[in-house]
């Protein structure tokens, strides 16, 4: 027999649904949306975006300061860069290093905690203060107190930095970590040479190590004493190792008296514990044939 090409009967049209679920999805969506969002949004604001800039970002990039806000969705202050034209070109008159100095200007009273609330201080993304050199002051560091000075408002870009790590390093390098409160990872050792002594020769490991040795830890930090010494002060290694040498009792040319001596301390011959630069020789013959050859008499002295 041959299949119809008709259906016998119309389907069913039972008031409920089938208790199964298709095995595939329809290929068209239903028609009205669902009522409620997938997900509750969040409680507090985001401070970055939550994904990749577009094209034409409004949000500018660098040293943004803030500004006051009023719109029908509220009020309050932003350093996004969106600033009005007139506000831009008055910085010193509109524009604030700090969330706090902003909302205490423009909204202080009642609406001071809604202006601070809108980005709290604790909110690990928020960058709620600008950092400056403290010039005027200790000149030690850099601050985030909103007391910079005007000129430094007017030029943002250059003296105001996003972070204390941003501001030290550009205006404390030399000073870099004391600036910005951090800890250097030593990576070649702790010993370093002490030019402070006045003409000491001495290497020191107690931790208060200048930052530009730090920054040039290949050179300045060696792990153990001897290292040290041997590369920063091997003229008079003895000193600042704290050990005294007894001489080779080898010869080597005194030019101040004008005859070889003897390295070893002492009465004569002896001429002291020969410096790292002096040229020993076995004998003293040796030494006045090389060293001075015109003194006849210097090997008798």
């Amino acid at each position: 027999d041959v299949p119809s090409d008709v259906p016998s009967q119309s389907p069913s049209e039972s008031a409920q649904p089938s208790d199964q679920p298709s095995d595939q999805p329809s290929e068209t969506p239903s028609d009205v949306p669902s009522d409620q969002p997938s997900d509750e949004p969040s409680s507090t604001p985001s401070c970055s975006p939550s994904s990749a800039p577009t094209e034409s970002p409004s949000t500018k990039y660098g040293v943004n300061l803030f500004y006051p806000e009023w719109t029908s969705s509220g009020i309050g202050c932003r350093n996004d860069g969106d600033e009005p034209d007139y506000m831009a070109v008055n910085p010193t008159e509109w524009l604030s290093s700090t969330m706090q100095a902003c909302c205490k200007k423009y909204f202080d009273g009642y609406m001071y905690d809604d202006c601070m609330g809108r980005y709290p201080p604790d909110h690990d993304d928020c960058n709620v203060m600008l950092y400056y050199p403290d010039w005027n002051g200790s000149n030690q560091g850099c601050l985030d107190d909103g007391k910079e000075p005007y000129y430094m408002l007017s030029n943002h870009q250059y003296f105001l930095s996003n972070s204390i790590e941003e501001c030290c390093e550009k205006f404390y390098d030399w000073d870099f970590f004391e600036c910005s409160g951090t800890t250097p990872v030593l990576t070649h050792g702790e010993f370093y040479p002490d030019w402070s002594g006045g003409g000491t020769s001495t290497c020191l490991a107690d931790g208060k190590i200048p930052d530009y040795m730090i920054s040039n830890q290949n050179w300045y930090l060696s792990t153990t004493l001897e290292k040290c010494c041997d590369r920063h002060f091997y003229w008079n290694i003895n000193e600042c190792l704290g050990t005294t040498s007894v001489g080779s009792n080898d010869w080597y040319v005194s030019y101040e008296d004008v005859k070889c001596v003897q390295d070893c301390s002492g009465a004569e011959p002896c001429g002291g514990v020969a410096e790292p630069w002096d040229k020993l020789y076995s004998t003293k013959e040796k030494c006045c044939k090389e060293k001075l050859p015109w003194v006849a008499k210097c090997r008798f002295n």
